[in-house]
């Protein structure tokens, strides 16, 4: 899931249980109205928005694996291919100038995962971001587009970290404890991320020199996602002043009490 850069709507894959795929859908976050965003037969994940809101840029297996697709936000359009062939892409943050999108090139599990850059301008040839023998994924961008926030098990277990971009420059680790899934707040001085408890996490970003230094994580609150079948899927997003949070998130079951109404009651009392 994400939320539009201006807060409004919210893109989610949602599961078809007819059909056992997933397809994209749009939320008016005010109006609590969804409309289908695509209806292809096969699946359509981890969508994101471009940085002007313009565009919804998504994976699609309508060709056996997962290729990068784009399509105008309204609705209207056709949809066009971005990238195709070769291992899964999973897109996960457009750059804040339009000019590149991060996606996660793998399996999206915690097999094999790695980050790269998908131009889009030019001949679109992608390049490695961060390429190595541990997983990485969960890439964002930074509001200023400095920074890229990913999630890496580098030091044995899964944490966030921050490098710079395009660099060069080493990655710090923000996590003491492990984590994952960051965001960032829309004006770049606070990062989110999951503890392994499903504790969400807040960090302030002390400066942007290098290396990337935070405040010590605060606990905000916990949540209880549904559980995600690939590293690459988001189970939360956060408004532009980081004062709410949108969540996919188990829905309570209630469990109503029958109620019976006898009339003429008191017709009984006199037998």
């Amino acid at each position: 899931m994400a939320l539009s850069p201006d807060g409004q709507r919210a893109v989610v894959s949602v599961l078809d249980p007819a059909r056992s795929t997933n397809d994209l859908w749009l939320y008016d976050v005010a109006r609590g109205l969804r409309t289908r965003f695509t209806s292809d037969p096969t699946d359509e994940i981890s969508p994101i928005w471009s940085h002007d809101g313009s565009r919804i840029i998504f994976g699609s297996g309508r060709k056996g694996g997962i290729d990068v697709y784009q399509k105008p936000s309204t609705g209207a359009g056709s949809e066009e291919m971005l990238l195709e062939g070769g291992l899964g892409k999973f897109p996960q943050s457009s750059s804040p100038d339009g000019r590149f999108v991060l996606y996660v090139s793998g399996s999206g599990t915690m097999r094999r995962s790695d980050l790269f850059l998908l131009p889009l301008a030019g001949d679109r040839k992608p390049f490695p971001f961060l390429n190595t023998s541990f997983v990485e994924s969960q890439g964002q961008f930074s509001p200023d587009g400095r920074w890229i926030a990913y999630m890496s098990n580098e030091s044995g277990q899964f944490d966030v970290y921050v490098a710079p971009f395009p660099g060069p420059g080493r990655s710090s680790r923000i996590s003491p404890a492990g984590g994952g899934w960051p965001r960032w707040r829309r004006d770049g001085k606070e990062i989110f991320y999951l503890a392994p408890d499903n504790t969400l996490m807040a960090t302030a970003v002390k400066g942007q020199s290098s290396p990337f230094d935070v405040s010590a994580a605060r606990p905000l609150f916990t949540i209880r996602p549904r559980p995600l079948a690939r590293l690459d899927a988001y189970p939360y997003d956060v408004s532009r002043d980081g004062q709410r949070f949108l969540v996919n998130t188990f829905v309570e079951e209630t469990t109503s009490t029958a109620i019976t109404v006898v009339v003429n009651w008191t017709a009984g009392l006199k037998k």
